[in-house]
């Protein structure tokens, strides 16, 4: 079966079944998002109110970021342990839970803590859904992965826009995160009855086993498995670079549109609304194309089309103009890193696929942490303009390097070759 030709396989579930897992998951992924810019929106406010300094600001964003890091390294073994179902249950009723720390925090060391807290919780649901959603994408037999994604960019703008309102009508961060909070996690074990079953790859591998037959078992898979961590974490190098793209656009459009080009801060704030909405819309799409062209040539002309677009931007001194270079680049962008999550599932040994996923994960959170520090460092040696430039050069990377990325046995399935 080539990479474009989706699996034909009987459906075990019956079309109202898959919709409500699909829906589900859908659910998780805007939860998730909305936690993210629920939370950033209320960040100012915290400043004052707990009087910090940008570098205090700083480390908990950090203290947030190491709690994500440290989450990838774990998730991915509870995965594989418990099955994608269950861990997605656990990890958004905590995240509801996490969710009401930080506002009610009085001191700067706290809130560090509380956001290590946030941190973890919120990766640990992040890998969780994306591997469940792996799962969900494999029962519907053909591309559905973007969309998925489409609903987190849904959950950002919602946070976000909650979040402006409870603070144009002084609602309290100490009732606005709590409260979300509280009815997300609720909704989470609600919900989780509907995700799709997912055996335990341990209960597959395991169940009838002796402890030292396990124990042998487990030594032939890691060695199955070590042969493509290389991969995996070209992989992560490549979705990482990826991120860093996506953060051009989402936290260096406005800034650059009102300092290189004069743009009015209307117009600059126009740049970074088309670069996202651009992101979110095309995700609802993507599969369409995933499904026709194969996970592969999305990745490659996705990022090609990213390049192009931020190097418009560059280029035209005419804010009207460079705006559409923004929404172009946020087109080209938005599938890249969701179809390199979902190819990295079916890469190595089937008994590792929670903690190669999660090792991706990891190695693009990482990315996601330093690209902000990456852009600033450069343009204290050159300016915003070519320090910018960064993205057309990472993005360019990847559609390169994704040329020698082994093809899949069809769009939803396992890399041809990488076992």
């Amino acid at each position: 079966m080539s990479e474009t030709q989706t699996a034909s396989t009987t459906p075990q579930f019956s079309s109202r079944r898959l919709l409500a897992m699909r829906w589900a998951v859908n659910y998780y992924f805007t939860f998730t998002g909305m936690i993210v810019t629920l939370w950033a929106v209320h960040i100012p406010q915290t400043e004052l109110r707990l009087g910090l300094t940008h570098a205090q600001v700083g480390t908990f964003i950090v203290a947030s970021g190491f709690g994500g890091l440290l989450a990838m390294q774990l998730m991915g073994h509870l995965i594989d342990r418990v099955g994608s179902k269950r861990s997605t249950v656990y990890a958004g009723v905590v995240l509801g839970v996490a969710a009401c720390i930080p506002g009610i925090m009085t001191n700067f060391w706290a809130l560090c803590g509380s956001l290590f807290v946030l941190g973890f919780c919120l990766a640990s649901t992040d890998v969780s859904m994306n591997a469940q959603a792996v799962d969900v994408e494999k029962e519907f037999g053909r591309p559905i992965f973007s969309s998925f994604h489409a609903y987190w960019s849904l959950g950002g703008l919602l946070g976000a826009g909650l979040g402006g309102l409870a603070l144009a009508n002084s609602i309290p961060i100490w009732v606005t995160l709590p409260a979300t909070g509280i009815i997300g996690g609720i909704l989470s074990f609600v919900l989780g009855k509907h995700l799709a079953p997912s055996q335990p790859v341990h209960a597959q591998h395991h169940a009838k086993l002796s402890k030292a037959e396990s124990r042998a078992l487990k030594t032939v898979q890691n060695k199955a498995n070590r042969p493509v961590l290389g991969l995996i974490l070209l992989l992560g190098a490549l979705s990482a670079s990826a991120a860093l793209v996506e953060g051009v656009g989402i936290d260096w459009a406005s800034l650059f549109e009102v300092r290189e080009l004069g743009a009015t801060q209307i117009e600059g704030a126009m740049a970074v609304l088309v670069f996202s909405g651009g992101m979110a819309l095309f995700r609802l799409i993507a599969d369409r194309f995933v499904a026709r062209f194969g996970r592969l040539l999305v990745i490659r002309m996705g990022s090609l089309l990213a390049g192009l677009g931020v190097a418009l931007s560059l280029s035209i001194a005419i804010p009207a103009v460079s705006i559409v270079g923004w929404l172009v680049a946020g087109v080209g962008i938005s599938a890249v890193v969701p179809q390199l999550f979902a190819y990295s599932a079916g890469v190595g040994e089937a008994s590792h696929s929670g903690r190669n996923m999660a090792k991706v994960f990891g190695v693009t959170y990482a990315g996601m942490l330093g690209g902000p520090a990456l852009i600033g460092w450069l343009t204290t040696m050159f300016p915003l303009r070519q320090a910018l430039l960064a993205g057309v050069a990472l993005a360019a990377i990847v559609a390169v390097v994704s040329w020698f990325l082994p093809k899949q046995n069809d769009s939803t399935g396992v890399a041809a070759g990488a076992n």
